[in-house]
């Protein structure tokens, strides 16, 4: 189970009408949070899967990027993440591995990302015709 209320506020806005959504918001229960690499200016978080989840993989036969063992890649973006105090504006990419969520990138575009979870923030959909919907952590 993911802890993250973060990471869970991302999954609700990066998923909104992506092709594949109602899948990929059926692997969340599966998933929990793994190893994580910080760096300076950004965090990956991985995710750890739970057996169940493959009932839930979204197609990837015509994903044409591959990794080195010749996985599907696929990468969902079209979100920022905001805390002014803590001088931050990400961009965030949901990466999904031969059809499971893999993990979470975020990548602060104007300062060092902090290493603890920011508790206030607020998440904005950016994607071209995207809902433009937000959501705040206050």
């Amino acid at each position: 189970m993911i802890k993250s209320q973060l990471i869970l506020d991302i999954f609700d806005l990066i998923f909104e009408d992506f092709e594949f959504e109602e899948r990929l918001r059926h692997q969340i229960p599966f998933l929990k949070e793994g190893k994580t690499e910080h760096s300076t200016i950004g965090l990956f978080v991985y995710f750890d899967a739970e057996r169940g989840i493959e009932k839930y993989k979204i197609p990837t036969e015509n994903i044409e990027t591959k990794d080195i063992n010749g996985n599907a890649i696929e990468r969902i973006d079209g979100v920022h993440l905001k805390n002014s105090e803590l001088k931050i504006l990400a961009d965030i990419n949901v990466h999904i591995k031969a059809g499971i969520i893999d993990c979470v990138e975020i990548w602060n575009m104007i300062n060092d990302y902090p290493t603890t979870e920011p508790s206030k923030y607020e998440l904005e959909q950016v994607w071209v015709k995207s809902k433009k919907r937000k959501l705040i952590r206050d």
